[in-house]
């Protein structure tokens, strides 16, 4: 019996972690097709103004705020209206993530070594 005790303890302890891993519109992740950066990237004015799901590593430094996979890389403009940068910049910095957005081509971010940037962020959540 004092097992179970013990177990469901630590079992409510996981369940009350208050800690989001996503935010913004969920269901959009149902309706919007996984999009590779590397595919946005070669083609970049093809997806220009285009709702985009992408999938890759979130760094979030004082000069480069981008989405990552591998060396191709797309700039963050910021998470609204998801979210507001500031509140969820240390729990997802480094991490795997899954974002949908507004995407706009053209040189941007830190001294323009970006060839495009999420202008809106409808939704994002860490993998």
């Amino acid at each position: 019996m004092r097992k179970f005790k013990i177990l469901l303890f630590i079992g409510l302890l996981f369940s009350c972690n208050t800690e989001k891993t996503e935010y913004g519109n969920a269901e959009l992740s149902q309706k919007i097709h996984l999009t590779e950066i590397s595919s946005v990237f070669k083609n970049s004015t093809e997806f220009n103004n285009d709702t985009l799901k992408i999938s890759g590593e979130l760094h979030l430094d004082l000069e480069n705020k981008g989405i990552y996979a591998e060396s191709d890389k797309i700039w963050l403009n910021s998470f609204k209206p998801a979210t507001e940068l500031d509140s969820v910049w240390k729990r997802m910095n480094g991490k795997k993530v899954e974002i949908i957005g507004l995407y706009k081509s053209g040189k941007t971010g830190h001294l323009g070594l970006y060839n495009g940037q999420f202008t809106e962020i409808y939704y994002i959540k860490t993998k």
